[in-house]
């Protein structure tokens, strides 16, 4: 009988509580959705290793306008793409977890460009 009663109290605290939460989260001019914040954000944690060969192309490109060492710039691009790629997956994680909270109008992603395949480096030279 007691732990029926303590876990009716349990379940009326947290609804009380996400009660709470949901009624101080919601903002008037909120105008991002919340659907498309939670596939911007599974959408990066799916895609975010493509950064490290993004990365190592773009300081491919970059190191071989300089000097002809371009292993050094290919690996340290791969571990440039690396920190990239973990940066995004966290900041992925963290769309998926606040996408059922409103969000303002004037807010923008946190990380740019919003997805992995927005931009892709392009040689001067060739253009590819």
């Amino acid at each position: 009988m007691m732990a029926s009663k303590k876990w009716s109290v349990m379940r009326k605290i947290t609804v009380m509580f996400f009660t709470v939460m949901v009624l101080l989260t919601t903002n008037a001019n909120a105008q991002q959705e919340p659907a498309a914040k939670l596939l911007r954000g599974i959408f990066n944690v799916v895609t975010s290793p493509i950064e490290v060969p993004k990365q190592a192309r773009a300081y491919w490109i970059k190191g071989a306008q300089r000097t002809p060492h371009i292993i050094a710039w290919i690996v340290s691009g791969a571990v440039w793409g690396v920190v990239q790629g973990v940066k995004r997956a966290s900041f992925g994680v963290w769309d998926v977890l606040s996408s059922p909270f409103a969000q303002p109008s004037n807010m923008t992603p946190n990380f740019l460009p919003e997805y992995v395949l927005q931009e892709w480096p392009v040689n001067p030279k060739s253009g590819r």
